[in-house]
């Protein structure tokens, strides 16, 4: 008898889609190729591709209801790396880098990550929020933070940043 899975999250790329099964499977469908698979430990809870210098997505960072973080290679279809946050289920992923070393996470439970493999201990806890962050964005040194319909912008150490001048007080500002 076949397994019924159910697709519970999926990313559409250029040269296919990803999609994360209930059961805990990644697929990957090229529109030419083979078709791939690899199981995770849990539930993925949101995905993030990851571009190489040519503008393709080559991994995909995949959070789960565990709060462990996978990087999967696409091309062989295999994890990269694992990161085991031991907080609460993933809710948002981000490229803290252009060169991608490093991914800002976001938990369930409010807390913000940083892991990579360049980071000490691998995973670093660098602040908590009163509730989720449902996304995650970083703009020059400040970090963007959507909670719901609340947007805050944050420093790396969760402090609010300096509110922004406007153009017209900037324009009368005189150094």
């Amino acid at each position: 008898m076949r397994q019924i899975r159910t697709v519970i999250r999926s990313l559409v790329t250029a040269n296919g889609y990803i999609v994360a099964m209930d059961d805990g499977t990644i697929a990957w469908n090229p529109k030419n190729g083979q078709h791939k698979r690899i199981k995770i430990s849990a539930q993925a809870s949101v995905m993030l591709g990851l571009m190489n210098p040519f503008g393709e997505i080559a991994r995909v960072v995949v959070g789960d209801v565990s709060g462990c973080i996978t990087i999967i290679s696409l091309s062989e279809m295999s994890v990269v790396d694992r990161f085991v946050t031991k907080d609460s289920a993933v809710r948002s992923l981000c490229s803290s880098s252009k060169s991608d070393e490093s991914i800002l996470v976001g938990c369930e439970n409010g807390s913000i990550l940083l892991v990579g493999q360049n980071v000490p201990g691998r995973v670093v806890t660098l602040f908590k929020l009163d509730g989720p962050a449902s996304a995650l964005r970083v703009v020059g040194q400040s970090l963007h933070i959507q909670q719901g319909w609340e947007r805050l912008m944050l420093d790396w150490t969760g402090l609010p940043c300096e509110t922004l001048v406007s153009r017209t007080e900037k324009s009368l500002v005189f150094a």
